[in-house]
């Protein structure tokens, strides 16, 4: 028998066309039902009330299967979630935003800058911005909202980084916190929190930090070159 297609996939048709990952513990339920009316079975036949038994035996639960479903768990919910490279209104853009400059650090097995360090980072954004850390903030939350608007859900963090008014906000934070960076206050806030242990104990090496502040101070120069030209001075009259 053929069997019917429609115009739309459910979830499950989705769920089926990524190589059946979620259905991994059914065909285990399957198999341990097989195993079961197979012991049962005799001369090759189950009786209906034996196969019933079978059935709200499996139904219960066994530990085969506890293991199996908690094993699938994670997987199915993350083939079925939305693209990582989606954005959502529950992101925070600005601190995405922020960390854009040096994101491929954050890339490989290992990192050359591993993410669970990046609560540091975070902290030091918070000290260099004081009070206009909020507007940075609301204003680049602002600007989501209205992409997402626009674009709907598939919005992609490669169009939000496009859009000119996100390169000002980053390029003015940028600034802020590079020049925040080269004060007195700033290089102790800087060594002293950049160097701290991640709660998961690893320890950042100066290497690492050093490669951040590089990178940062690298993207502030090039945005910087590539703004529009400021208007030419007046000619001085002679």
């Amino acid at each position: 028998m053929n069997t019917p297609t429609t115009k739309h996939q459910s979830p499950s048709a989705s769920c089926a066309a990524k190589g059946a990952k979620c259905y991994q513990a059914a065909a285990i339920v399957s198999d341990v039902l097989e195993r079961l009316l197979r012991e049962t079975a005799r001369d090759g036949m189950v009786r209906v009330e034996d196969a019933v038994k079978i059935m709200k035996l499996v139904g219960r639960g066994t530990y085969e299967l506890d293991v199996a479903f908690e094993h699938q768990e994670k997987k199915c919910r993350n083939d079925l979630m939305p693209s990582r490279d989606k954005a959502s209104s529950r992101n925070n853009p600005f601190r995405r935003m922020m960390v854009r400059p040096f994101e491929t650090l954050l890339n490989g097995d290992p990192a050359l800058y591993p993410r669970p360090l990046l609560g540091n980072y975070f902290e030091v954004l918070e000290t260099a911005y004081a009070e206009k850390y909020a507007e940075y903030d609301r204003h680049s939350r602002a600007l989501l909202q209205a992409l997402l608007v626009s674009h709907g859900h598939n919005l992609q963090w490669d169009v939000f980084y496009a859009e000119p008014r996100v390169s000002q906000i980053m390029g003015h934070a940028l600034k802020r916190l590079v020049r925040f960076l080269e004060s007195p206050p700033g290089q102790r806030a800087w060594l002293t929190t950049m160097s701290r242990p991640a709660a998961t104990g690893l320890r950042p090496s100066a290497e690492q930090v050093d490669s951040v502040r590089e990178t940062l101070g690298h993207t502030m120069r090039g945005m910087e070159m590539m703004a529009p030209s400021a208007a030419p001075p007046a000619p001085v009259s002679p």
